[in-house]
């Protein structure tokens, strides 16, 4: 049973990991998406801080610099903790944390007057469907007991 444990530790870290790489590779990918994408200047509804279609168009890098970098970071780490924590319940909370990180996103972006960058987490969802897998293999590297009591009553 502990073979079979730590083989499935293994898959679940190695999980993780793979989904860390994703979501490095959906915060590239969100940093260079148009302004479009967390405002409604697609529509023709252009604000003080995205005043025209050139604005609109560019870079969500563009119009936030480096600050996007924390922020991006953070689907990131929570990414990596369970790696550093293999627990079952440390993958479950990784889940919930990437769901209320997405949820969060699509809020500032579709409820927001201005750009935020809290937006840019709207990106993450993709990563749900998966990190719903990896945390599986956690769920199935539960250990358990090897008996029950009622057994161990009657032999006993």
């Amino acid at each position: 049973m502990t073979m079979l444990h730590d083989l499935l530790m293994t898959v679940m870290r190695v999980g993780w990991i793979l989904l860390a790489v994703v979501t490095v590779s959906l915060g590239i990918a969100a940093a260079t998406s148009s302004m479009s994408e967390i405002t409604d200047c697609e529509i023709g509804v252009y604000l003080r801080e995205v005043p025209g279609l050139a604005a609109c168009n560019a870079s969500i890098w563009s119009y936030f610099g480096s600050m996007v970098v924390p922020v991006l970071a953070v689907p990131v780490v929570v990414c990596l903790i369970p790696v550093l924590k293999p627990r079952q319940s440390v993958s479950w909370l990784a889940v919930a944390a990437l769901f209320t990180l997405s949820i969060v996103g699509f809020c500032a972006a579709f409820m927001s007057s201005t750009p935020r960058q809290v937006g840019l987490y709207g990106f993450f969802w993709p990563l749900l469907p998966l990190a719903l897998l990896v945390a599986g293999v956690a769920s199935l590297a539960k250990p358990r007991r090897s008996g029950s009591t009622r057994d161990s009553l009657q032999h006993g």
